[in-house]
């Protein structure tokens, strides 16, 4: 069973920002896995720096979605972001640093937290606010962030 099982109470309703989602589901899945089947460190830690790239692309993604609805809160949101990524960033120095499994198992719960405090905190405050503006006319006007 994977360590993360997505279900539609996680979804956004936004099917681009639940890929997004779902590929940082899949990449803390993969780091679970890999450290269950014993994988070396090295492995582990790639798949680490996958996870905080796409997150650092779902974020931008995100607060271009929010800029271009008008979205009031997208400043605090963009602040909420940085906070996020300084998170991740420290759970990724843990995992570096983590001597055994108990110490890899309790940043994959921690990133598990992060992930999940992320949309239920996080994204599903804004999407009512999306969806009212017509979340359908800004995917079909979006560009992917540089």
């Amino acid at each position: 069973m994977p360590f993360i099982v997505w279900t539609n109470d996680l979804s956004v309703d936004v099917k681009m920002l639940d890929n997004d989602h779902k590929r940082l589901a899949i990449l803390i899945n993969d780091m679970h896995e890999s450290l269950m089947s014993g994988r070396d460190s090295k492995a582990l830690e790639q798949i680490f720096d996958e996870l905080v790239a796409c997150s650092r692309l779902h974020f931008a993604n995100e607060e271009q979605f929010l800029d271009q609805a008008g979205y009031s809160g997208a400043v605090a949101h963009r602040q909420e972001h940085e906070k996020k990524i300084e998170q991740i960033l420290v759970l990724q120095v843990r995992f570096s640093d983590a001597k055994g499994s108990a110490g890899y198992l309790d940043v994959l719960d921690k990133l598990k937290d992060w992930l999940f405090k992320h949309i239920e905190n996080s994204d599903k405050e804004f999407m009512s606010h999306l969806k009212a503006t017509g979340v359908d006319s800004i995917l079909a006007t979006w560009d992917e962030p540089k």
